[in-house]
């Protein structure tokens, strides 16, 4: 299953290094999953925009970028700026599942157009129509495709909150994504 999908001086992104042409990250949830994540050189320092939360639309675009970083480097928590609890268990959950297969996935938004907010005090629903490749690679050889590259079409609708520690601002609190087409 595909999920869609952070700026900011908090942000844990594990330790790197360089180890021949792969860099090695240790996850925080180490016990749960393989403790040595492969990823292609310069993965990790190539990180997405600073976060923006000011509204609805900018906050999804924000978690689609950071958790789609998430996905590729195997660290849920980078993400989690963009999100509520709530989003973050299911996050958090998609990672480990791949870390368990040994596997990443490296995604991309190749578009999305959103519908209109519905907008009601500290609470939003945001409907979207989204275009994404992606392609599942290796948690062991740095940048070894073992499937893909796909591609998949989704009608969206993310429900949003108000951050309960900045009201000024947004985090995804869930999505509800239903496949056009086929998704493998």
């Amino acid at each position: 299953m595909l999920l869609v999908v952070v700026g900011c001086s908090d942000q844990k992104t594990g330790s790197s290094s360089t180890s021949g042409s792969n860099e090695s990250t240790k996850p925080a949830h180490a016990g749960r999953a393989p403790s040595d994540i492969r990823v292609e050189p310069g993965t990790i320092e190539r990180k997405p925009r600073p976060w923006v939360l000011t509204t609805p639309e900018s906050a999804v675009r924000s978690y689609l970028d950071w958790s789609s970083y998430a996905y590729r480097i195997g660290q849920s928590e980078v993400a989690y700026p963009t999100m509520s609890t709530y989003e973050q268990v299911r996050v958090d959950s998609y990672v480990q599942y791949n870390l368990e297969k040994f596997q990443l996935i490296d995604q991309k938004l190749e578009s999305i157009t959103f519908g209109k907010a519905s907008v009601t005090g500290s609470g939003a629903v945001l409907p979207a129509k989204e275009k994404w490749t992606y392609r599942y690679v290796s948690i062991k050889t740095a940048g070894k495709t073992l499937s893909g590259p796909h591609s998949a079409n989704y009608d969206v609708t993310y429900t949003l909150i108000k951050n309960p520690k900045a009201t000024s601002s947004w985090v995804v609190d869930s999505v509800r994504a239903k496949a056009v087409g086929e998704v493998q």
